[in-house]
């Protein structure tokens, strides 16, 4: 009888659990989420090619942390952008503001102590408006970004960045550029 008790409990707990969760409970990495703003970096003189800056470091205003991601196709790591050497890159904007500022460092190599390589810094403030569009129950909202501006301000060591162009104004995908860079 004791037998009988337990395994009526543990087959209603069994139950329970199982249907406890619901399918969208858990929000599928196939989901379109929150888009990042994708960069691309072109040569000032071959508007055409891509250019890599060496040893990139991008800092948001007000934080001492370089700005860091998830790997799309590693989930488990994080790409910090300290000492980036890349054409394309994705960062976040503020999904609680319509302004996000960051720091684009050249050179962000602490190592190297040539005149050649010193650091370099310019500030791109981003404005934008924000339409929240729900999801499901468990992914949320994501917020899609509208009117995308961007304005260069050189750092006090002059400006590494020529021009930056707005290749689409509106953020809803990461399937393009958003924004070009000419060095």
């Amino acid at each position: 009888m004791k037998f009988n008790t337990y395994s009526l409990f543990l087959l209603f707990v069994c139950v329970l659990a199982l249907t406890g969760c619901q399918r969208d409970d858990i929000c599928p990495a196939t989901e379109d989420t929150t888009p990042l703003l994708i960069i691309r970096f072109y040569d000032i003189d071959e508007t055409d090619e891509p250019k890599s800056p060496q040893n990139l470091g991008i800092r948001a205003e007000g934080f001492e942390e370089y700005v860091s991601i998830r790997n799309e196709n590693n989930r488990d790591q994080t790409i910090v952008f300290e000492r980036f050497t890349g054409d394309s890159l994705a960062i976040p904007l503020k999904t609680d503001a319509d302004v996000t500022k960051f720091g684009f460092t050249l050179n962000n190599n602490l190592a190297s102590q040539e005149p050649s390589a010193l650091k370099n810094t310019d500030s791109i403030t981003f404005s934008y408006g924000r339409n929240e569009e729900y999801i499901n129950r468990a992914c949320a909202f994501k917020v899609n970004y509208v009117g995308l501006k961007a304005i260069n301000e050189a750092g006090e060591d002059g400006s590494w960045i020529q021009d930056i162009q707005v290749e689409t104004t509106n953020v809803e995908d990461q399937n393009q550029a958003h924004v070009s860079i000419f060095f």
